[in-house]
This record gives C-alpha cells, sequence and structure tokens, in this order.
C-alpha cells in the first residue's frame, strides 16, 4: 500500500473510531512508528484531524468552518496543502550548506521541514511542531539542528510566544527568516495574534533577508494584526494572485516568486 492510500485509510479509520493511537496505525498497517508519525503530520496538516498526544483525533463539526462542512471543501483543501509544498520546496532551494536560518510557525512554514531535515545547516524556530517535524525527517547523522526558542505556548497552536521567545530571538543572526501570514494587501503582511507578530518582528530584523511565504489564499485578505511592510522584507514565495498586488509588491523592490498553482 502507497503512502497516499494509506493515509486515506487512516481518514476512513478515524471516521469510524473517532480517535487512533499511533500503536494501532503502526498494527493495523505494518509500518514503522516513524512512518506512522509522518503519517499523523500530514493528515494533521491538510486539516483531516487533529494531533493528540500519540495519536490522532477526528476534527468533530463542531471545530469546522463552514467551509470545511462544504462538498468542495476537500478538494480545496488537497489544492492549498500541494501548493503550499511547493512554495515551501522554493523556499528550502535558498538555503545552502552552513546556512544559520529562522522559521516562523505556520501552516505553509511547516512544509519546510521536509526539505531541509537532512541539511546541514541550523534552524531556529518558535515552532514546536516545525522542530519535531524536522527531527521525523531527518534520514542522516549530521542533518539539520534545530534551537527552539523558550516562551510561552500559545494553545493549540505549538507557538511559542511572549517576551522570553523575544528575547532569545534577538541573541541570533540569521541569514533567511521564513515568515507565514494570514494575509496580503497593497500594505504588507497581517497575522491573527499581536504575540505572534512580535516573534515575526523581530525574525526580520534578525535577518538578512526575510522571506515570506504564502499560496494565493492569503493575496487580499484581512487579518487582525499589521506584521511588516514591504520595504520589511526581500522576497514573497507564492502562488498566482491578484496582479495589480503583484505589481505593487515588485515595484517594493520586494523579489517575488511564483510556483505554479496546484491543480488537485
Amino acid at each position: 500500500m502507497d503512502r497516499k492510500e494509506r493515509q486515506r485509510q487512516i481518514v476512513l479509520l478515524l471516521e469510524k473510531l473517532g480517535d487512533v493511537s499511533l500503536e494501532k496505525v503502526c498494527r493495523e498497517f505494518g509500518v514503522s512508528p516513524a512512518t506512522g508519525r509522518r503519517d499523523f503530520s500530514d493528515i494533521a496538516g491538510r486539516g483531516l484531524a487533529s494531533k493528540t498526544w500519540g495519536g490522532l483525533r477526528r476534527v468533530g463539526n463542531e471545530e469546522r468552518s463552514p467551509r470545511v462542512l462544504s462538498g468542495s471543501f476537500s478538494t480545496r483543501q488537497e489544492k492549498y496543502h500541494q501548493s503550499k509544498k511547493l512554495i515551501a520546496e522554493a523556499a528550502a532551494a535558498l538555503v545552502e550548506e552552513g546556512d544559520v536560518i529562522s522559521i516562523d510557525g505556520g501552516s505553509t512554514t511547516l512544509f519546510i521541514a521536509d526539505f531541509l531535515a537532512d541539511k546541514r545547516i541550523r534552524v531556529l524556530t518558535n515552532s514546536v511542531p516545525l522542530a519535531l517535524r524536522i527531527d521525523e525527517r531527518r534520514s542522516r547523522p549530521g542533518g539539520a539542528e534545530v534551537f527552539l526558542t523558550g516562551g510561552f505556548l500559545y494553545p493549540e497552536t505549538g507557538l511559542l510566544v511572549g517576551p522570553q521567545t523575544v528575547k532569545n530571538l534577538l541573541e541570533y543572526n540569521v541569514r533567511y527568516a521564513f515568515l507565514s501570514c494570514g494575509g496580503l494587501d497593497e500594505v504588507g503582511g497581517m497575522n491573527t495574534n499581536q504575540m505572534v507578530v512580535e516573534s515575526e518582528r523581530v525574525m526580520i530584523a534578525q535577518s538578512e533577508q526575510a522571506v515570506v511565504l504564502a499560496d494565493s489564499s492569503k493575496w487580499s485578505r484581512n487579518d487582525m494584526v499589521r506584521a511588516w511592510e514591504w520595504n520589511e522584507v526581500s522576497a514573497l514565495i507564492t502562488t498566482s494572485g491578484d496582479e495589480n498586488l503583484a505589481n505593487i509588491v515588485q515595484n517594493a523592490g520586494v523579489r517575488l516568486l511564483k510556483v505554479r498553482e496546484s491543480q488537485g
């Protein structure tokens, strides 16, 4: 059974049972714990379940937005899932052996772990899921070294935020800061929480180049807090979006790197 079919079967099992343990999946599908954890990360990353200690839990109707309950959501979710992976792969291609980088937490930046785990680099992050994913994906000794900031674990996000996080980030200089966002407009980027934004702003200040990762769903979309303006970042890696906004981005001196939108 290939990976895609196995994950489909795991989701079906979740729908039937409500939750599954890593031990059960390893026994049912004859896979190693490392493979099972990768499957869990992929399934949770697609919004099809939530990770628990040692397992997965089905996302109930009360936890889903109206879009999740619509018939077309699964197609759109898979589309964005694939697009995010393409964006993350393009971001990882910028990183060279020996680099020191920082990575913000987010659904797109999480995928960078898949492409950086075996590179001889140092990664500073405030994302617990990202740190764990790099550790899971590392297939040889001497791969990426991970440095987690301290701080307050923001509920249900896996993000470390707050004064301790900011203090630790200020102690490092990095070549690239890879950032997520909640929305983009003609001024710059936005995100969902002031404490998250504080960490992002320090990452930008401590980097030689700040690189934003955003799929097309983020274009011309508002979020709660202004995070940065276009003249503060170096590059945007994205899929197709509003051409007028793309012109504003490039006129601000930001390098625009577009990957082809996934079709499924």
